[in-house]
């Protein structure tokens, strides 16, 4: 009986083993670059520009701009870069006072797997 339970799991697990590698190989959107950068500190930018490692879909972006705990309702409407679908822009369109900055962003690729993440900067 114990045999046979063994062998039952053991074909499961074969059975399973190529699901697991699909699901695994399935790229998801990851941030590549930023400008501002992370870690940087630069003059008040007039825009954001995100880089991921694949085209975003913009309808579903949700991107946000922080001053400690506080969100700083400064951005406009997020869209593609014409040139670059997995590059995202986002306008500020307010100026922003000296301090530290934190970006939030939440994206899905194509294949519609949320990712998010975020990171700070500085406006000297």
């Amino acid at each position: 009986m114990n045999n046979r339970r063994t062998i039952v799991r053991s074909l499961l697990l074969v059975a399973a083993l190529p699901a697991l590698a699909i699901a695994a190989a399935l790229p998801h959107a990851k941030l590549e670059s930023a400008l501002p950068g992370a870690g940087s500190t630069v003059a008040a930018p007039k825009e954001l520009r995100l880089t991921f490692s694949e085209k975003i879909e913009v309808k579903i972006a949700k991107i946000t701009l922080l001053r400690g705990t506080e969100e700083i309702a400064a951005l406009g409407t997020i869209a593609a870069d014409a040139t670059a679908p997995e590059t995202v822009i986002v306008p500020v369109t307010q100026p922003l006072a000296a301090g530290s900055y934190t970006v939030k962003y939440r994206v899905a690729g194509p294949d519609g797997h949320p990712m998010g993440g975020s990171y700070a900067f500085s406006v000297k």
